[in-house]
């Protein structure tokens, strides 16, 4: 197999969930200053009709924004120096959600004209976010054409870039990568739970682009479950030099913030990263 080659980096990632919605500015203040360059709001879910939650907050409904008034300044924060964080990405779906089964029966309705409510709602979700980049989490539907689909109808509202976070099912991702792109500036693969198992350099090869692979921090009874940020340090370390991954992402903000404790901050996590795949 050969090795891909390595890529100027020294970029982190980091998916959080809820406190980045409910714990008000104390949430941004800490990433703003963490190391991450990259937040990932997790996770947006669309339901039959096309409303937006933002896990289980209704935040768009008809094409407006109807979420908590305070988030979108909140989130414009993020980027306000002094910062690290120069990109934010809004994920959809996760294990467990029909989300892009939704997607999929709203585009066959609709289709994916400004008109549609898939347009309008995902438009209003990018005013109120600032997100950069939409996220693909799907680990259920797997339908290539509706996501290529979905993903130029977000590129054409403004989105500079689609990404995806695959465990499994390689031959999806392909047809999507194929499909996409350089629009697919990104492929975060979960190396942790159903995907432990992953190797960087095969999926880097399988895709035709270096990956980012992501490891759980530590979470679980007394937090003695997942990755410290030493063992996230070397796993990512071996990575940069077997499969040139540029950078990595830690799953997620909710936990570290469970296990919150000297040497396992989010500044810890990110620092682990960025010195394992700064070039």
């Amino acid at each position: 197999m050969s090795q891909t080659v390595p890529v100027a980096a020294g970029r982190s990632a980091i998916y959080g969930g809820g406190p980045l919605y409910g714990d008000g500015q104390a949430a941004m203040d800490i990433l703003r200053s963490s190391g991450f360059t990259t937040v990932i709001l997790w996770s947006i879910h669309v339901q039959e009709n096309g409303d937006l939650y933002y896990n289980d907050a209704k935040v768009v409904s008809n094409g407006q924004y109807v979420g908590n008034a305070a988030w979108p300044a909140r989130l414009r924060t993020l980027r306000q120096a002094p910062t690290s964080v120069n990109r934010i990405e809004a994920s959809v779906g996760s294990a467990g959600a029909s989300d892009w089964e939704n997607i999929h029966a709203l585009i066959h309705q609709q289709g994916t004209g400004p008109d549609s409510i898939l347009y309008r709602n995902f438009l209003a979700l990018k005013n109120a976010t600032g997100a950069d980049a939409i996220n693909n989490d799907d680990e259920s539907h797997y339908d290539a054409t509706s996501t290529i689909d979905f993903a130029r109808m977000t590129e054409a509202m403004g989105y500079i870039s689609f990404t995806i976070v695959p465990y499994t099912r390689v031959s999806h991702w392909q047809e999507v990568r194929k499909g996409l792109g350089s629009l697919m500036d990104r492929a975060y693969l979960q190396v942790y739970a159903g995907g432990s198992g992953n190797d960087p350099a095969w999926w880097s090869e399988k895709l035709g682009m270096p990956v980012d692979p992501g490891l759980w921090c530590k979470h679980g009874p007394e937090c003695a479950q997942g990755d410290s940020p030493e063992q996230v340090k070397e796993r990512m370390v071996a990575w940069r030099s077997s499969a040139g991954i540029p950078g990595g992402f830690t799953w997620y903000y909710d936990d570290i913030k469970k296990c919150w404790a000297p040497g396992r901050t989010a500044a810890d996590y990110a620092r682990a990263i960025n010195e394992a795949t700064r070039a």
